[in-house]
């Protein structure tokens, strides 16, 4: 055994000393283009990578799992590493797997060196920081197609839960109420840790944006960091944004505030949303609604728990999953000033829209019909944590719990 596939199978074998949980997130095989698994830091984006080395380990195919933060891989040049893999596998393309693949000295042109080669089928994975959505095309010149991860769904947290009787749903319901608490943070949700949710938002502010930005503000930069995470659910311009900061005694420029905001976005901790409009300028200049990457970030800013906002939190990146693509999701506000949470643009052009709330109301059903007549769109769906009976209800909408909205995928 030459020694990539021994460091390999040792990666591999790591797999049974963490507890698995299935995700719904799938990697492409067998295409040309590289495959960059991104998203925020510690959402599992080793364990994925991982997970399918080891299924094609499985099924006789040739595989390469490396490290690259190791002193002995960091500095070798992708014409070494391309000769030390054929070596061990001469015939057929390799599968090569690249984790933390920003510690490789010239990582992008090396990637596109072996890309070129057309010997391997490429996957890599690395820091949020590095692997940011703005920068892989750039760097990658078109060579790409990412894989966006993000913490559990709940459907992914709660695992199988049997054949739906009143056990199962009771179960269901329990496990519902720790994951609006808890979120889908893996190491957070499995421990149940408030301590390691802290951890993960201090490595983000400072490894993937402090340091990786360059911020020399330190002190106010932590200031507007979490005020901006504590608007999640609100509609804010950059204006509005700039003086509620100046009413906790933070005076900064707009520039600068849009810096600081895009460097949080940039890092996967944060998504911006627009307000629907066919009018480009009129989406660009409308206030734009802030939501969180998981909903459990909360919790360091928030007591008592704002449960309707989580709700919303909570039903925007189960969207987001569903979607794929956060510029498909907007906020709409009806032409009579109200405001409908989210409208999903499909790629067919059809046009889905989802209202969220803690108790159904028959307040929320109108609003939501208004808007389906006004986008002539077929259906609009009122997601509700209790979702009580409400009869009359117009043809074209429809009340879901919210327990059952997560678990329908």
């Amino acid at each position: 055994m030459g020694l990539l596939s021994e460091v390999t199978r040792e990666y591999i074998g790591s797999l049974q000393f963490v507890k698995a949980v299935e995700r719904e997130a799938r990697i492409p095989t067998h295409i040309t283009d590289i495959v960059a698994v991104v998203g925020a830091r510690r959402v599992g984006k080793t364990f994925l990578m991982l997970q399918k080395a080891r299924e094609l380990l499985e099924r006789g195919e040739n595989v390469i799992y490396v490290s690259m933060d190791e002193p002995f891989f960091r500095r070798m040049e992708a014409r070494k590493l391309a000769e030390l893999a054929k070596s061990e596998y001469p015939e057929g393309r390799i599968h090569l797997f690249l984790d933390e693949v920003q510690e490789w000295r010239n990582w992008d042109f090396n990637l596109r060196w072996l890309h070129d080669v057309k010997d391997f089928y490429i996957y890599v994975s690395g820091s949020s920081s590095t692997l940011q959505s703005s920068e892989i095309p750039s760097r990658l010149r078109g060579r790409y197609v990412s894989v966006v991860l993000l913490p559990f769904s709940f459907r992914e947290a709660a695992g199988p839960l049997g054949a739906g009787g009143f056990r199962d749903r009771g179960t269901a319901r329990g496990l519902l109420e720790d994951y609006l608490k808890w979120g889908g943070f893996p190491e957070v949700w499995l421990a149940r840790s408030r301590e390691k949710l802290v951890s993960i938002v201090e490595t983000v502010f400072y490894r993937d944006i402090v340091e990786r930005q360059g911020v020399r503000s330190v002190g106010e930069f932590k200031e507007v960091f979490y005020y901006v995470l504590s608007q999640y659910g609100n509609a804010v311009t950059w204006r509005s944004l700039r003086r509620l900061l100046e009413g906790e005694g933070l005076k900064l420029d707009t520039k600068t505030l849009i810096r600081y905001v895009y460097s949080m976005q940039q890092a996967f901790l944060l998504f911006q949303v627009k307000k629907f409009s066919f009018s480009e300028r009129e989406r660009a200049v409308s206030p734009r609604k802030i939501y969180l990457v998981d909903h459990s970030i909360a919790t360091l800013f928030e007591q008592p728990m704002d449960l309707g906002r989580r709700v919303e939190n909570v039903v925007y990146t189960h969207l987001l999953r569903r979607t794929g693509d956060p510029e498909r999701i907007s906020y709409y506000t009806t032409r009579r000033g109200r405001e409908v949470d989210f409208i999903v643009r499909e790629p067919g052009g059809a046009t889905r829209i989802y209202e969220s709330t803690l108790r159904a109301t028959r307040e929320h059903v109108d609003k939501a019909e208004q808007a389906c007549r006004e986008l002539k769109c077929s259906h609009a769906t009122v997601v509700a944590l209790e979702a009580e009976e409400l009869e009359g209800l117009p043809e074209r909408v429809s009340v879901v719990p919210l327990l059952e909205f997560l678990l329908r995928g």
